[in-house]
C-alpha cells in the first residue's frame, strides 16, 4: 500500500477567520488556514482510516475488488466550476452537486452586513458536493489540503481547490446514516415485518458512473451481496440521460429484521459503497377524491370526432363507462395494469379524466372532442385495504416505468407503432412519498423535464 501522506498544520499568526463577502450582499467569515486545520484535519485523518478499514474488508472478501469510496464534502455557500477541478485530478469522479440544509452560525460561520454593523446571527446557505475516490484520488486530495494548509500555490486548473478548502465546513464519506436514514425505507421495511412478509422489496439507487463498465461493475457487485443474503435482484434501470441507475430488489425478511435491530456490523450490503440510496418499493400514489363530482353535463359533446389523442395521462385505470368519460379514454395497457381493478379505487384517476375533458363542469366550457390517452402506471395497493390507494407494484423501479410509458407514445414499443405520437401534454397526477422536493431533482422530476424539451421540440 502507498505511504499515506501525512497532514500539514499552518504555522500560528492569524486570527481566526476574517469576513469574505458572497451573493446577496452579505458577509460570512471565512476560517483562516490555522483554524481549518485544527476543524477539519482530523477529518481527513478519519476518511483515510475509513479508506484503510474498507480496504481490509475488500481484501477479505476477494482480491479482485477495488476499494473506492464516496466522499462528501459540505461547504459554505457554493464553489463555481468545481466539477471542473475535480476533473482534473486523477481518478476522481465527480457526482452530484445540492442543496444543503442552512448550516447553523457558530464562531467560524456567521453573517453581518457590508456596512460592518453588527446584526444577530444567522444560518448561512452551504451546499454539498460527492465524488468517488479510489486509494489514489484520496491521496491525491489529501495532498492538496497540505499544499493549501502550507501556503503553496496550487497546480495549474486546480486554483478551485482554494475556494472550496476556505469554505470547507465538513468532509466524510458517505455512509450507512446517508443511505438508509435519509429515506423512509426503515419505517416500511418494519411495517411489512410487523405484517408477516418473508420477502420484503425494496429500491437500491446506485451512484451513476458515466462509464459503462463500472456501471456493469456495480450492478455484479450489488446483486451478489443481495444473493449473499439470499435475496434477488428481479430488475434494473439504467437511464443515462437524467444519470440514473437503480436496482430492485427483495431482502429476506431475516436479513431485514438484522437492520432494524440496528445490527449493521456485518451485512456488507449496507457498506456497499456503490449503493447512493435504499428506496421503499411501490411507492409512487394517487391521493384519492373522497367523492367524483358529478356536475353539470349540458355542455358535453354527444359525439367525439376522430383523430389522435393530444393529451395523454399517466394515473391509473378510470372508470371508463362513466357516464362523464363514456367513449373518451383510449386505455393503452400493455402491462395489464387494469386487471383485477375495483372500481372504488377509481375515483383520482376518474375525476383527473373528467377534469381534463370537460375542464370544471360548473363552468360549462366546451369539453375536449378527441380521445384522451390513458396509460395506467398504477394498481391498488393491496396492503391498504383502508383507505384504498394506488401505487406502483411492487418491484417496479417507477423512473424506468414512467421512461417506457412516454416512449411509448412517441416511438411505440419493439414491433408495435407509436401508441399516440400527436400527443402535446402528458398529466402525471401523482406523487413519490419519500421524494419531496427539498434538496435535489428527484430522478422522476428530471425525467419529466427531459420529456418536456422532447415534446416541445417535436
Amino acid at each position: 500500500m502507498p505511504e499515506r501522506p501525512l497532514l500539514v498544520l499552518p504555522s500560528p499568526g492569524e486570527p481566526l477567520a476574517r469576513p469574505r463577502r458572497f451573493g446577496g450582499g452579505r458577509k460570512f467569515p471565512r476560517p483562516t488556514r490555522k483554524r481549518q486545520a485544527e476543524r477539519l484535519s482530523p477529518r481527513f485523518v478519519a476518511l483515510q482510516e475509513a479508506f484503510d478499514k474498507q480496504l481490509a474488508q475488500l481484501q477479505v472478501e476477494s482480491s479482485d475488488l477495488v476499494p473506492e469510496d464516496v466522499v462528501v464534502l459540505e461547504t459554505v455557500g457554493t464553489v463555481e466550476d468545481f466539477i471542473r477541478a475535480v476533473e482534473r485530478v486523477p481518478e476522481m469522479e465527480y457526482l452530484a452537486e445540492v442543496e444543503a440544509d442552512a448550516i447553523p452560525p457558530d464562531d467560524d460561520y456567521f453573517g453581518v452586513v457590508d456596512d460592518g454593523m453588527e446584526q444577530p446571527a444567522k444560518a448561512v446557505p452551504s451546499r454539498v458536493y460527492m465524488v468517488f475516490t479510489n486509494q489514489s484520488a484520496l491521496q491525491q486530495m489529501v495532498s492538496l489540503w497540505n499544499d493549501w494548509l502550507s501556503g503553496s500555490e496550487l497546480a495549474h486548473g486546480l486554483g478551485k481547490w482554494n475556494a472550496l478548502f476556505e469554505q470547507l465546513h465538513d468532509v466524510r464519506p458517505w455512509g450507512v446514516q446517508d443511505r438508509l436514514h435519509e429515506t423512509d425505507v426503515l419505517e416500511d421495511w418494519r411495517e411489512r415485518i410487523e405484517g408477516g412478509q418473508n420477502r420484503v422489496p425494496c429500491e437500491i439507487e446506485l451512484w451513476y458512473r458515466q462509464d459503462a463498465e463500472q456501471r456493469s461493475e456495480a450492478r455484479n457487485r450489488v446483486t451478489d451481496l443481495v444473493e449473499r443474503l439470499k435475496g434477488r435482484v428481479t430488475a434494473e434501470a439504467d437511464i443515462k440521460e437524467i444519470a440514473y441507475h437503480a436496482l430492485s430488489a427483495e431482502l429476506p425478511n431475516t436479513a431485514v429484521c438484522r437492520l432494524l435491530e440496528e445490527d449493521e456490523s456485518d451485512i456488507a450490503l449496507i457498506h456497499c459503497e456503490q449503493i447512493q440510496l435504499f428506496r421503499a418499493s411501490g411507492q409512487m400514489s394517487a391521493s384519492l377524491a373522497d367523492e367524483v363530482q358529478e356536475g353539470d353535463e349540458a355542455a358535453l359533446p354527444e359525439e367525439l370526432t376522430d383523430g389522435s389523442p393530444v393529451v395523454a395521462m399517466l394515473d391509473g385505470l378510470p372508470m371508463e363507462e362513466h357516464r362523464l368519460l363514456q367513449r373518451r379514454p383510449r386505455v393503452d395497457d400493455p402491462d395489464d395494469f387494469g386487471s383485477d381493478y375495483p372500481a372504488d379505487t377509481r375515483r383520482h384517476e376518474t375525476a383527473m379524466a373528467s377534469l381534463i375533458l370537460h375542464s370544471d363542469l360548473a363552468t360549462r366550457e366546451r369539453s375536449r372532442r378527441k380521445p384522451l390517452d390513458v396509460r395506467p402506471v398504477l394498481r391498488p395497493d393491496p396492503r391498504d385495504w383502508i383507505a384504498h390507494s394506488e401505487s406502483v407494484p411492487e418491484g417496479t423501479l417507477v423512473a424506468n416505468l414512467i421512461r417506457r410509458a412516454v416512449r411509448r407514445l412517441f416511438e411505440g414499443d419493439g414491433d408495435e407503432p407509436p401508441a399516440a405520437p400527436r400527443v402535446s401534454v402528458i398529466n402525471l397526477s401523482i406523487r413519490i412519498k419519500d421524494r419531496p422536493f427539498d434538496h435535489a431533482l428527484s430522478p422522476l422530476a428530471r425525467l419529466a423535464g427531459m420529456a418536456l424539451q422532447g415534446i416541445v421540440q417535436r
